[in-house]
C-alpha cells in the first residue's frame, strides 16, 4: 500500500461467493476505501487471511434492496457476491453509493445537457401538438352541468372584482335583449338547444365599453358599450359574434389552454412559485376571455351569417370595428378582450359581398 492509497475501513463480516466457484469464504470481510473524489472510493472483499478477493469502485457495486430480513447482499461487477446479516451497515453503504450516484448526475455533463435538450423538446412538442389535443378531449369529456357552473362562478367574480349593478334605463335593456333573443332564434337547433344563452348587464368602469361570453353561453355587456354603440346593427353584430365564441366554444378551449400552460410551467420550473402562480392561476378569468387570432376570425365569420340569419344588417360588426379604428373615436376598450386588425374588417366585407 502506498502512501497515497486510502484506508480501508471495514464495513461487515459475511461470506464470498467468487463466480464460478461453489466454495463460499467464510469470514470475508467488506472494506471500503475512501477517497476525496467520490467516483475513486472503493469497495473490496477479504478472505479470512487479508487476500482481496475482489475491488470495484462504489458506483458500479450493486447493493441488493432490505426485502431479505436475514441477510443482504452485495454485487460486484466481476460476479462475486458478498453475503451479511449486517443489514445495518449495508444500508449506510446504499446510501452512500446513492449519494455517490447523484452527485455524478448532478455534475455537469454531456448526459446533463442531452437531459436538459429532452426536457425543452419534450415540452416544445406538448405544447406545439399535445396540448391542443389534450384540449379538445377536456371540451369533449366536459359536462354542460360544469360549464354552466363556470359560468356562475365566473360572473360571482366579476360582480365582487369589478362590476356594478346596471344603470341603464329599463326600457335599453328589453330593447338589447330582444335583439340577442332574435339572434338566439335564429340559430340552428342543434347550437340552440346545446346552451343556454343568456345575457347580463353591468357597469363596469374598469374595462369601460366592452361584450365577452363566458364558456357556458352567458353573455356580458357593459353600460358604456349600450352608450357608445346602440345602433341595432352594431349590437346584433357584436352579439352574434360573441354568440359565436360560444357555439365555437373558444372561451371552454381557452380555459383549458391556459391551465394546461401553467401544468407546462410547472413541469419546466418544478415549482411555479407563488408569483407565477396568481399569473397563471388568478389570471384564468382575463386568459379565459383573451382568444386567438384564429378564434376571433371564426366568431367574426359566425356572426355575421348569424346578424343576416337574424334580420340584421350583416355590416353591423365591420361598422363598430371601422369605427374602433378611426382616430379620435371611441377608445377600443373592446380591444382588452378582443385583438382588432384592418385584416378583419376586410374579412367580413369579403363575406358579406360572398352572401349577396
Amino acid at each position: 500500500m502506498t502512501a497515497d492509497t486510502p484506508k480501508p475501513t471495514k464495513l461487515a463480516t459475511g461470506r464470498a461467493f467468487e463466480a464460478g466457484k461453489s466454495r463460499p469464504h467464510e469470514n470475508a470481510s467488506l472494506v471500503i476505501r475512501n477517497h476525496p473524489a467520490p467516483e475513486a472510493t472503493t469497495l473490496e472483499v477479504l478472505d479470512s487471511s487479508g487476500a482481496i478477493i475482489t475491488s470495484a469502485p462504489l458506483p458500479a457495486v450493486k447493493v441488493d434492496p432490505p426485502t431479505n430480513p436475514v441477510s443482504r447482499r452485495v454485487s460486484f461487477p466481476d460476479g462475486t457476491v458478498f453475503d451479511t446479516s449486517d443489514s445495518h451497515a449495508i444500508s449506510q453503504l446504499a446510501t452512500h453509493a446513492g449519494a455517490v450516484l447523484q452527485e455524478r448526475m448532478e455534475t455537469w455533463g454531456p448526459h446533463l445537457a442531452v437531459i436538459v435538450g429532452a426536457v425543452l423538446v419534450s415540452a416544445w412538442l406538448l405544447y406545439r401538438y399535445g396540448l391542443d389535443i389534450l384540449v379538445a378531449l377536456a371540451v369533449w369529456l366536459t359536462p354542460a352541468a360544469l360549464v354552466e357552473e363556470m359560468d356562475r362562478g365566473i360572473v360571482t367574480s366579476v360582480d365582487y372584482v369589478m362590476a356594478e349593478p346596471t344603470e341603464l334605463p329599463r326600457l335599453e335593456q328589453e330593447e338589447v335583449d330582444r335583439i340577442f333573443t332574435a339572434l338566439v332564434d335564429a340559430l340552428p337547433e342543434e347550437d340552440r338547444a346545446a346552451t343556454g344563452y343568456s345575457l347580463e348587464f353591468r357597469g363596469m368602469p374598469a374595462i369601460g365599453a366592452n361584450a365577452f361570453a363566458l364558456p357556458g353561453g352567458t353573455v356580458i355587456i357593459t353600460d358604456d358599450f349600450v352608450r357608445r354603440f346602440g345602433q341595432r346593427d352594431i349590437l346584433a353584430g357584436v352579439l352574434a359574434h360573441e354568440i359565436g365564441h360560444v357555439v365555437e366554444q373558444h372561451g371552454l378551449r381557452s380555459v383549458y389552454r391556459s391551465l394546461g400552460i401553467f401544468v407546462l410551467v410547472a413541469f419546466l420550473a418544478g415549482d411555479t412559485g407563488p408569483v407565477i402562480e396568481d399569473i397563471l392561476l388568478e389570471g384564468n378569468l382575463i386568459l379565459s376571455l383573451a382568444n386567438s387570432r384564429e378564434a376571433e376570425l371564426a366568431a367574426d365569420r359566425f356572426g355575421v351569417n348569424l346578424a343576416q340569419d337574424a334580420g340584421y344588417d350583416p355590416a353591423g360588426l365591420a361598422t363598430f370595428l371601422d369605427r374602433l379604428s378611426v382616430p379620435g373615436g371611441a377608445p377600443p376598450d373592446w380591444l382588452s378582450t378582443h385583438p382588432n386588425s384592418a385584416e378583419r374588417v376586410e374579412a367580413i366585407e369579403r363575406q358579406i359581398d360572398d352572401l349577396r
